[in-house]
């Protein structure tokens, strides 16, 4: 009788790796990471406290708030500004950080001025706006390949040595190919 050993052996198909190979690991753990940090905020970011309204319909003479008073004290976190704080999230952004920009959505929107045909009823953003201008910040790296931005120089080539075709027009580029003296000839012309 075979051992286990013998019949693997024997079933074992020619040029199927039976091993576990890992590539890129390291890679792929700088991805991961970066991945994961886009799911912390930068910064701690004010909760929304949601208080749950008192019921009314069931209860006989709703005179008094059955709502215990709150006893713990609020932290203060500064005002929410997308530009300094990373916010995780897509729609539930710090109250804060609206309630101090309902100006600037208010001239977005155009509400100071009325419906008119004037210039002052279109808002424009101005070219120094982040509309047109994406910072990026910088990420220093390295540059692996040093001869990447390297400026080659090279010799002077005219294409058109015998300096045909110069008009605009009427260019009779046949009779001047035609004109063309080769170079052995002209060696020769000058013995």
């Amino acid at each position: 009788m075979d051992s286990v050993s013998q019949v693997y052996d024997k079933n074992k198909m020619h040029g199927v790796v039976d091993k576990l190979y890992f590539c890129q690991y390291d890679r792929q753990n700088e991805i991961n990471d970066r991945i994961s940090s886009r799911n912390i905020p930068s910064a701690p970011l004010q909760p929304f406290y949601y208080q749950v309204p008192v019921s009314t319909k069931y209860g006989y003479m709703p005179i008094l708030d059955q709502s215990k008073p709150i006893t713990v004290p609020l932290n203060n976190y500064p005002v929410f500004n997308p530009h300094k704080t990373f916010n995780p999230g897509n729609n539930m952004a710090p109250f804060s950080g609206f309630a101090n920009n309902v100006n600037v959505e208010s001239v977005l929107r155009s509400q100071f001025f009325g419906l008119q045909d004037c210039e002052q009823s279109q808002y424009v953003p101005s070219s120094r706006s982040d509309l047109y201008n994406v910072y990026v910040p910088p990420k220093p790296v390295k540059q692996p390949y040093p001869d990447l931005f390297k400026k080659e120089i090279f010799d002077h080539y005219n294409p058109n040595p015998n300096n045909l075709g110069n008009s605009f027009f009427n260019n009779s580029t046949r009779n001047d190919n035609m004109d063309i003296v080769p170079d052995e000839e002209k060696q020769y012309c000058a013995n």
